[in-house]
């Protein structure tokens, strides 16, 4: 059992030498990395991992060439039998002379053992045969790949991906064999881990899935442990072989075993179909198997197993001469094992199914699902007669003890905690002994197995001293207890510490019964002295010797299980179908696929195969592949047709059975009988590894397609019909489940009607905002003749100026995101909107173009139909300002749209509009515009960074999304060229499905705004040319350019106004400040009874609710209640009721009101009825019941009140509140500083005559006049003044208080302007010379038609 390498050290090579290991460092690192493959196929090493096996399997070179150096083969095998621990020196060296026998050409090494040899030479110095090197060769990989594969295990266990170093070394630290192997120092070299443990116990309800998944990998391997080590070997003896005692000793154990291989396969299954986002419901997976009562082959297995008489017929089968000699040969410590390990892993199925219990209970206290508590309630009832039936039975069994102790353990431990919580007991067991000496237990010990006290015989074998006994994997400690708890130095340990031996370092021996000594066994070192210790009781010695036996056989026990597995799946091949009959049994091959290979990538990927070899992988038998079924069921349309798809998906799932030659007549019965049982395994093998792993995966390809792109079979019945059919003549118990969760989706995508936005409780978006307000006879002109209107050419101009700007963006944004989620992958894979019946190909994309193009072209034309100048700046304005509302909700494409307008060549040339309306443009809003027009620059790049930034909901700009597909559809061949025929270039797909999958993940959250029928039909109905050809609108538009602005003016041409001053003065907007959090907690709304829905009278939403968030500083950092309310639009003279609502609801925009289309809750305008949470205004807060006080009459001088704040006049603090005033008399007119906040500079009733005479007063920053329903003015001067009928209006003008600056020139809209023909600038214009000149190519920037017109005008189709 252990190795003889004390006499070999002094004469073995030594390879750290600087000479030796410059030759043979990193030899073998990119073979090993094969080997992990081999072993471990879905695992990845870091390179120091690969390293450190690398030095380890050169030490054992090193042991195998030691001096007398080896000539021979014979010499080779002879060392690895004496240096080997047993059983691994058999296992190598059948893999050596398997290797030997192949040959040099048909080796099936992957280790270099070609480049190995010249070196083994240099190192020998002397001549060695090729098979020598061979066979050395062999025997290393065997053991890279055993130590890899130990590593693997344990990677996977704690649910990692990447085997380092260090689990390397934890891994070894719990196999005897190899450290045995390898002689570590008595400390522990290849300790375990000994930093603090993270106790972090947060879990999700997925992570619980997979754990439980795991553990019953785990419980399958004991079972097989169970079966084919322990089991079958018994089976073999002939005294055995026609006896029934085994049939008592093991059971139902193999029905236990296909019980838990069918849970696994359907949890597996379930958590495969899984969407993302969602939560494996395997709920279902315990109700089915509860109500089919497979659950019961627990309780037959506990009836049998525990009952008193069986518990001795193991122990009687043992001590028969004949099996104790039989059990003897076949290893080292196996017949101890079967005696007392055996017995306590044959209770392994008891406790287990009490995790499904647990398991059932934790499920229930994480799962969030309604459908998935109810299958898990259902679950648990009707296993609870189950439940009651095993404790009984363990309460009545001699394992009693035993069993509750593991019950208890199940009960404590969390899967996740469990590692972390065995750490923390070894420290403090180690805290507990006083004067341990050596390294930390963590650092040589992973888990602790047992504890209790034992009595130590001494030498003479007559004196007994009670120890208390430590169990660890690689330790064992005996202490004794201490009796002084404290001393001078402080508190002192429980125990103090005796001694400790390595686990590896001795050997377990049982003692028999004597009169002076019972229950004893003999911890036997190899380099100490003898321990015989004593239990009380034969029941306590079965469990100290069951622990012993099984830490020190459990290395050669589990290598025992997985040479066995290894040589059935060799004898066990599985077979596949005949190529000729089945088309995806065809082997692989550059002919029909080519794997791209990529670094520590888990699943290959496909460069290119032919579509039965796609249609093959899509479907693998080996593994799932969530992210290759998303990308190719985006892109499949692009090289074949839906039917194609579904007629060889349809092949796939009708899988023919291999065949098998007949078994010879001539042959005797019992060759009969093998040839036929050996058939029988391979069909069952083929049917669990292959038929049904490719069964299931089609289904949940056809899932995924109905669910994710049923728009394929919307299209064509005559695909959903045969889908129907195909679906209805599946067979199978296990299939039929799969088959009715898709039709439940056929069925719910077939009946589903379009879904409306719904918001949760108190969620609801902000009323719609008006200007001036449009009745239907406004309509009438707006709209063209088709769609209500009366006019032949409508005036684009008109709803731009009436329109709010807050309204129109919102208005925009909602349809553009509407229609930007309408756009279906299918539209875009292969550009079909460039080709031959895009109509019918890309409905939806189509629309987008046309949409986004018109809003566009209806921007450049509003702009250069205004003739007079000071209103075209104005409707510059005006399209900024929406510009900058597209900002503010994250339309990108709307924001495109005017940078495009005001980048086309007919706008961009008109200097003298462009530099006025920056003038007046507030800081915040000129910040915005050059921000957006700067997007485009460098291929986008900061507009990527700016869509990265941000939360949706966004409208991102599709033109760029269009441009890079028809880069990569244009750059890149359909079919890989200097390769097979066929083979379709899916690396091409792939690139194409990552940018849809970009598209899609923008389109499931949606805007939280309310959508104004009357302009939604404007829009819908916006045509703003009579023509679709290019070239002619281009014309036009640069015609009227060089009409309102001639090339080389001074000046634009003087034109009479068009509009009153009410339509061209802004109704003012308020950008988001750039700190603010794009998703804010939303503050409730105060509740308002001003409910009427009429336009012009909809005044319940508030200036921060124009984006949907809330902004508490403004353009120049105002502080938020210092900033004048935003525009409203009156209708009728208000009663003094409506005055009152409105007082209050300018109280609530001063107290900081916040909306958010962004954030999940968002609370709009509620009845007065409704509850809300209040918060504390400006002054005083008054008492509940008493109704706010109705606005001052007017005074001569401008009073302190509460809640003035002007820094020169002071409130008093102890100043008593308003009282209520009557609101019986008729309206009374309203300040002037309920437009503007009061101060000194506005202390008249009414405006002075001097206040209307100043010759800008027009212009958007300056006062506005008073409403004419409060005062009336003096006749003002043409074009100045607002006529009598004019509504009311306020302007953004956000004014500082606090500033000594007068209030002339504390504007945030910007300087004072001058009048249009004072426009300052020589050669301001730019453009060709007399009117047939061709419009001058703009700037380089991107131009909105090279982003959407390429794709839509007809020549380019």
């Amino acid at each position: 059992m252990f190795p003889a390498a004390s006499n070999i050290d002094s004469q073995v090579h030594n390879f750290d030498s600087e000479e030796i290991t410059h030759k043979w460092k990193s030899l073998f690192l990119g073979s090993l990395q094969k080997v992990l493959k081999q072993v471990h196929p879905t695992l990845a090493a870091k390179e120091d991992a690969l390293e450190y096996v690398e030095s380890l399997i050169l030490r054992l070179l090193a042991m195998l060439c030691a001096r007398p150096a080896p000539h021979t083969v014979q010499d080779v095998e002879e060392r690895v039998q004496r240096t080997f621990p047993n059983p691994i020196d058999r296992w190598a060296i059948g893999d050596a002379q398997a290797a030997i026998e192949k040959g040099r050409k048909k080796s099936p090494l992957v280790l270099p053992a070609e480049k190995a040899h010249p070196l083994l030479r240099d190192v020998l110095q002397t001549k060695i045969d090729y098979q020598v090197t061979l066979y050395i060769v062999a025997v290393l990989e065997y053991i890279s790949a055993d130590i890899l594969k130990l590593a693997g295990n344990y990677v996977k266990n704690i649910r990692h991906i990447e085997v380092t170093q260090q689990d390397i070394r934890v891994a070894m630290c719990a196999d005897k064999v190899l450290m045995d192997m390898f002689q570590q120092d008595e400390e522990g070299e290849l300790g375990g881990v000994g930093e603090e443990p993270n106790m972090d116990t947060s879990i999700t309800y997925d992570e619980l899935v997979k754990d439980l998944i795991q553990e019953k990998k785990t419980f399958i391997r004991e079972l097989n442990m169970i079966m084919k080590v322990f089991r079958d070997k018994l089976l073999q003896i002939p005294s055995l072989q026609k006896s029934r005692e085994l049939d008592t000793v093991f059971s139902n154990i193999s029905e236990i075993y296909e019980f838990s291989v069918s849970m696994l396969g359907s949890l597996e299954d379930t958590l495969e179909v899984t969407q993302e986002n969602e939560s494996p419901a395997i709920g279902i997976c315990f109700e089915e198997m509860a109500e089919g009562a497979e659950f019961d082959v627990y309780g037959k297995y506990a009836s049998e197993v525990l009952r008193w008489e069986c518990t001795d017929i193991l122990g009687e089968i043992v001590s028969q001469a004949e099996v104790g000699a039989a059990l003897t040969s076949a290893g080292h410590g196996f017949k101890e094992a079967v005696k007392y390990y055996l017995p306590k892993l044959l209770l392994a199925p008891i406790y287990h199914v009490f995790t499904y219990f647990k398991d059932i209970e934790v499920l229930l206290s994480n799962t969030d699902s309604e459908e998935e508590r109810e299958s898990l309630e259902q679950a648990k009832g009707l296993l609870w007669p189950l439940q009651n039936q095993l404790e009984r039975n363990i309460q009545n069994s001699p394992y009693a003890t035993y069993l509750k102790r593991k019950l208890g353990e199940i009960n404590l431990r969390h899967r996740r905690q469990s590692k972390q919580q065995t750490l923390i007991k070894m420290k403090d067991l180690q805290r507990s002994i006083d004067g341990w000496e050596g390294k930390v237990i963590t650092q040589c010990c992973n888990e602790f197995v047992y504890e209790g006290d034992l009595m130590k015989l001494g030498a003479t074998g007559k004196k007994l001293t009670e120890r208390h006994v430590f169990l660890f994997d690689g330790l064992i400690v005996l202490c004794k207890s201490n009796n002084r708890r404290s001393s001078v130095t402080g508190q002192i340990g429980e125990y103090r510490f005796k001694e400790k031996f390595l686990m590896r370092m001795i050997e377990i021996l049982d003692k028999d019964d004597t009169e002076e000594v019972k229950y004893a066994f003999e911890i036997r070192p190899r380099d100490q002295p003898s321990v015989v210790l004593m239990a009380k009781s034969l029941e306590e010695k079965n469990s100290w010797m069951a622990a012993l036996v099984m830490l020190n056989t459990r290395s050669m026990l589990e290598r025992t299980l997985d040479s066995i597995l290894l040589d059935e799946e060799k004898q066990h091949p599985l077979k596949l179908p005949d190529p000729s009959v089945y088309l995806f049994a065809v082997e692989d091959s550059e002919e029909n696929i080519i794997i791209e290979e990529k670094e520590n990538s888990g699943t290959p990927l496909i460069r290119g195969a032919t579509l039965p070899k796609l249609v093959e992988r899509l479907t693998y038998h080996m593994y799932a592949d969530p992210m290759f079924v998303r990308t190719f069921l985006t892109t499949y349309r692009s090289f074949c047709t839906p039917m194609e798809l579904l007629d060889l998906l349809m092949l796939r799932f009708d899988i023919t059975e291999p065949e098998f030659p007949d078994v010879c007549e001539e042959e005797s019965q019992e060759v009969k009988n093998q040839q036929v049982s050996i058939h029988r395994e391979i069909l069952k093998r083929f049917r669990k590894e292959y038929s049904q792993p490719v069964q299931f995966r089609v289904l949940n390809v056809l899932r995924h397609w109905v669910d994710y792109h049923f728009y394929d079979f919307e299209r064509d019945k005559a695909l959903l019909d045969r889908l129907t059919s195909f679906l209805e003549n599946v067979k199978g118990k296990s299939m039929k489940k799969w088959v009715e969760s898709i039709t439940k989706v056929i069925a719910r995508r077939c009946n589903e009607e379009r879904r409306e936005i719904t918001f949760s409780l108190n969620r609801s978006p902000p009323q719609p905002k008006w200007f001036i307000p449009i009745e239907k006879k406004d309509w009438e002109l707006i709209l063209p003749l088709g769609a209500g209107g009366t006019e032949p050419n409508p005036d684009p101009v008109r709803p731009l100026l009436m329109l709010h700007p807050i309204e129109i963006a919102r208005q925009v944004t909602l349809l553009e995101f509407e229609l930007y989620r309408a756009v279906k992958p299918s539209e875009l894979v292969g550009t079909p909107w460039t080709k031959e019946g895009k109509e019918k190909r890309s409905p939806n994309l189509l629309k987008l173009i046309s949409h986004t193009n018109n809003i566009t072209r209806w921007f450049m034309r509003c702009i250069v139909d205004t003739d007079n100048f000071e209103e075209r700046v104005c409707v510059m304005t005006r399209v900024v300002e929406i510009m900058v509302m597209f900002h503010e909700l994250n339309n990108f494409s709307g924001m495109f749209e005017v940078s495009s307008a005001l980048k086309s060549a007919a706008v961009h040339r008109l200097e003298h509009t462009k530099l006025e309306m920056k003038k007046r443009l507030p800081p915040g809003q000129l910040k915005v515009y050059e921000e957006v027009c700067e997007l485009s620059d460098n291929h986008w790049k900061k507009y990527q960074e700016k869509l990265r930034s941000i939360n949706p909901p966004c409208v991102p700009f599709f033109g760029m999304y269009l441009t890079n597909i028809l880069l990569i559809e244009e750059g890149n061949p359909d079919f890989l060229p200097k390769s097979g025929e066929g083979l379709i270039n899916f690396s091409k797909r792939r690139k194409v499905a990552e940018i849809t999958g970009e598209i899609q993940q923008y389109q499931n959250q949606p805007y939280c705004l309310e959508v104004e029928n009357s302009i939604r039909h404007f829009l819908n109905t916006l045509q703003p040319f009579d023509t679709e050809n290019e070239t002619e609108i281009s014309n036009y538009l640069y015609k009227r350019s060089r009409e309102i602005e001639p090339k080389h003016c001074k000046k634009p041409p003087s034109k009479e106004r068009k509009w009153p001053p009410n339509f061209t003065k802004s109704p003012g907007i308020k950008i988001r400040n750039k700190d603010m959090v794009l998703n804010p907690i939303p503050t409730p709304r105060w509740p308002t009874s001003f409910t009427d829905d009429t336009p012009g009278s909809k005044v319940g939403d508030d200036e921060s609710s124009i984006s949907g968030v809330g902004s508490s500083v403004s353009e120049r950092g105002t502080p938020k209640g210092l900033t004048p309310t935003s525009p409203i639009t009156p209708g009728p003279l208000p009663t003094a009721q409506q005055k009152q609502d409105l007082q209050q609801e300018q109280q609530m925009e001063q107290s900081g009101p916040n909306f958010s289309v962004f954030a999940q809750v968002v609370i709009g305008t509620q009845n007065a009825g409704s509850s809300s949470i209040s918060l504390p205004p400006p002054q005083p807060p008054q008492p509940p019941t008493q109704a706010p006080p109705p606005p001052l009459p007017p005074r001569p001088k401008r009073k302190p009140s509460v809640g003035d704040t002007s820094p020169k006049v002071k409130q008093a603090p102890d100043a008593p509140e308003l009282p209520p005033r009557d609101v019986s008399p008729p309206p009374i007119p309203p300040r002037t500083g309920f437009t503007l906040p009061r101060t000194s500079h506005f202390h008249h009733p009414h405006p002075h005559p001097s206040a209307h005479s100043h010759p800008h007063s027009h212009h958007p920053h300056h006062h506005p006049a008073p409403p004419p329903f409060l005062v009336a003015p003096p006749p003002p001067p043409p074009q100045h003044y607002l006529p009598q009928d004019s509504p009311l209006h306020r302007r953004n003008n956000s004014v500082d208080l606090t500033s000594p600056t007068p209030l002339s020139r504390r504007h945030t809209n910007g300087p004072h302007s001058v009048l249009p023909g004072n426009v300052g600038g020589d050669g301001a214009g730019g453009g060709g010379g007399d009117a047939n000149d061709h419009p001058p190519t703009p700037p380089p920037r991107l131009s909105y038609r090279q982003t959407f017109t390429f794709t839509y005008d007809q020549h380019h189709s």
